[in-house]
């Protein structure tokens, strides 16, 4: 089987109510074009990644209230 029709066996799996955020998720792997303003922030997280400038996903759900 094609990663083609896996694919189409795994969109017609889904049940009704899940369809719309598939399509969503599918819309985005489209436009694989990022704007400038996209790269820049990349470009800006990442050097946050080099540079420590992270925090767990404890700290951030606990700071954030989730």
């Amino acid at each position: 089987m094609t990663v083609r029709e896996n694919v189409h066996q795994l969109v017609d799996a889904l049940p009704e109510e899940r369809l719309a955020a598939a399509l969503d998720l599918l819309s985005e792997l489209e436009d694989d074009t990022l704007t400038a303003e996209e790269k820049a922030a990349l470009e800006r997280a990442e050097e946050d990644f080099r540079e420590g400038r992270t925090v767990t996903l404890d700290e951030f759900k606990r700071t954030h209230g989730l």
